[in-house]
């Protein structure tokens, strides 16, 4: 439910440009309550002043004529997806702000099975685009987030990400082949071999210098995009999963590195006792959840296959972590059953060097229901939860890992003093890539964002507290203490948003090439200004 319908402010009325957005747009899809502008202002984390106005365009033509009678108003234009950001990603930094909610831009436009290749507006969400695909024995490389549900592709790719599928295949901007992105001035720039007048088709990426990069993981910085393409590969026939206990962190990020310099798994991730804990305590419900079970079922290779692998996930229940310090869990997808077996073989031998096996119920959980409601937004007792990230070569895993123990052993005071508990998830991407996330949960109210994303059913078995300012402020100085760590060791990030320190850790001649960037597609700065610490 909105407020679309709310008193406009003294600002606001009789605008011409609202005149002008309603009649691009429609009356419906121009939002001016106070309601909608703060809660499209607001994320996971934070809410910002909200901006003057929510557009919620339906096709190219109307967003990039939104954009453009926009910014020749002087408003600011940030892009908005499923709004699951935590790092101030589209929250506006001046209140003279337009959101673009892309949500209505859903379409999936071209499945080409014969050249490989999907195109899709780009807030079609990762999981109606999963289904769509899997229905013709088709899959993008990578396959979305956790919060696939409500996370669209044109969130992922701006400000990228990793998990279902990046084992192997690497993170979301990796599977981009080309764009349609609107500049601030309302033009439209196709990218990639479709930027073409001669018989375009978007199957090539690079056809001389990879301009469709320019606009992957730049947080909106530099357009708004309007549709994607993307890479497609064969639904794997076979999928096998394992799981494995751990005594300590460097034996465990050690498996995992090998794991994914030999390209064995689909997802390799693991947790520390603490997010274990959590993980184990939100997703408990799961297993003895019927949808969840079914969906285990559903996702085996019969129907007796199916039943008898959601009996054994059942069985297990809660005690796969029984007497369990770290867990790793492991997918493995194959074209037949041989190749399945022998990359699990070869996993497994790599896992049992230091560990132990344990029941697998958890990733025949994930895999079997990938795309869940946003409800761990919130800690499973209803505390707030924000998380913050490193990536980093596999040389350096342990290090990182070790070097996030010490950090919160020199600031256990004031972890102590305001109750945060934190922990970390970790996971690989690519041959390449070790993601370390450390999340933190506190005892604080929840937002607005909160009781407009999260399921009603869910809000209401949760408990509410009160607000804890200071709380919250020592979460804000731990999570800029650890991104100024993080930095200084060499991470990368994805979701770079407002919070990383980006421009900080860019070698200058680097830096004034974007600026150069930006200056080119957006002169004004009027696309989601702030974002990569552009002006």
């Amino acid at each position: 439910m909105t407020d679309a319908a709310a008193q406009v402010t003294a600002a606001q009325a009789g605008s011409p440009l609202l005149d002008a957005l309603r009649q691009i747009v429609g009356n419906d899809h121009v939002l001016t309550g106070d309601e909608d502008r703060r809660y499209f202002s607001s994320d996971v984390y934070r809410e910002a002043e909200p901006a003057e106005v929510i557009v919620q365009p339906g096709t190219k033509d109307e967003l990039a004529r939104a954009v453009g009678a926009a910014t020749s108003a002087g408003l600011a234009v940030i892009a908005r997806g499923g709004g699951l950001s935590y790092t101030d990603g589209y929250l506006p930094s001046r209140s003279e702000s337009m959101i673009v909610d892309m949500r209505r831009m859903d379409r999936i436009l071209e499945i080409n099975a014969e050249d490989m290749y999907v195109t899709v507006e780009t807030g079609c969400t990762w999981s109606a685009l999963f289904e769509a695909l899997k229905d013709r024995g088709l899959r993008t490389p990578y396959f979305g987030p956790l919060s696939g549900l409500r996370s669209t592709v044109g969130g992922a790719i701006s400000q990228n990400s990793m998990f279902f599928g990046s084992g192997v295949h690497g993170n979301s901007v990796d599977c981009v082949l080309g764009l349609e992105v609107v500049l601030a001035d309302g033009q439209v720039l196709t990218t990639g071999s479709a930027a073409t007048p001669y018989a375009p088709s978007p199957f090539m990426r690079s056809y001389g210098p990879d301009l469709t990069g320019n606009f992957l993981a730049d947080t909106g910085a530099l357009g708004l995009k309007a549709a994607a393409t993307l890479r497609l590969i064969p639904f794997p026939a076979v999928t096998l999963y394992a799981s494995f206990a751990f005594d300590n962190f460097p034996p465990l990020c050690a498996a995992m590195s090998e794991i994914s310099r030999q390209g064995l798994a689909a997802e390799c991730f693991a947790f520390d006792p603490t997010h274990q804990t959590r993980a184990l305590k939100r997703r408990g419900g799961f297993l003895d959840d019927f949808k969840a079970l079914a969906g285990v079922a559903k996702s085996a290779g019969s129907v007796a296959g199916g039943v008898k692998e959601a009996a054994r996930v059942a069985v297990a229940g809660r005690r796969m972590f029984d007497d369990v310090t770290y867990s790793l869990h492991l997918v493995v997808d194959g074209r037949d059953e041989a190749t399945a077996e022998s990359m699990m073989a070869a996993a497994r031998e790599i896992a049992l060097g230091a560990g132990r096996e344990i029941e697998a119920s958890l990733p025949k959980i994930m895999r079997g229901t990938p795309f869940v409601p946003p409800n761990s937004m919130l800690g499973p007792d209803g505390e707030r939860w924000v998380p913050i990230h490193a990536l980093v070569p596999h040389s350096r895993a342990v290090a990182a890992v070790q070097a996030v123990h010490d950090f919160f052993a020199e600031n256990a005071e004031v972890v102590d003093k305001h109750g945060i508990d934190w922990g970390y998830l970790l996971c690989t991407s690519g041959a390449q890539v070790f993601l370390l996330e450390p999340v933190f949960y506190w005892q604080d109210a929840r937002g607005l964002y909160h009781n407009r994303t999260l399921d009603d059913e869910h809000l209401a078995k949760i408990k509410t507290f009160p607000e804890d300012l200071a709380a919250r402020r020592a979460v804000d100085d731990l999570r800029e203490g650890l991104a100024r760590m993080f930095m200084e060791m060499g991470a990368a990030h994805f979701q770079i948003g407002k919070a990383y320190l980006y421009r900080e850790g860019r070698n200058p001649e680097t830096y004034r090439l974007l600026e150069a960037i930006k200056d080119a597609v957006d002169p004004d700065r009027l696309v989601n200004p702030g974002s990569l610490g552009l002006a």
